[in-house]
Parts: structure tokens; C-alpha cells; sequence
């Protein structure tokens, strides 16, 4: 598989794999509000991802790798009614 191959699935959209954790792209879709150990600042709460099919703990972000083939979703919780 070339680079160009590598892919990942985010929210049901195919976009190249680049080497990343759970929590960098975490980061990367929501901002920085996220710390290095995974804990939130204000505004950052509601935050969830899967991989695979599989919830992903926020404390096993920072050390969970994404490879080319994953399926992530990421989820946001929304105020309102």
C-alpha cells in the first residue's frame, strides 16, 4: 500500500492516513482544547470517538494509534431542544 492508498474513514468520509493518535486527531477536528493527558479544558466536554466500532476511553487516547483502514467516528454531544 503507497501513501497514497493509506486511507482512514472519519465520520464516513475517506481522507488520507497520516500517522496520528486518537487524541491528535481528536485535536486536530475540535481544537486544542484537549490536553496532553486527554483531560478537557472549558468547552471541550461532550467529546466521544470510536474506532472500529469499538468507544475508545478518553483516557486511552494519547496512546491510541490510528492505522490505515480505521473506521473513527467522532461525536459531539449538542445542547438544545
Amino acid at each position: 500500500m503507497t501513501d497514497n492508498d493509506a486511507t482512514l474513514v472519519l465520520n464516513g468520509s475517506a481522507q488520507r492516513h497520516i500517522e496520528m493518535t486518537v487524541l491528535q486527531l481528536v485535536r486536530r477536528e475540535t481544537g486544542p482544547s484537549h490536553g496532553p493527558d486527554s483531560t478537557t479544558t472549558a468547552g471541550a466536554c461532550g467529546v466521544a470517538v470510536a474506532v472500529n466500532g469499538e468507544v475508545i476511553p478518553r483516557s486511552a487516547w494519547a496512546r491510541t494509534e490510528l492505522v490505515p483502514g480505521d473506521r473513527v467516528e467522532l461525536l459531539s454531544a449538542v445542547q438544545g431542544g
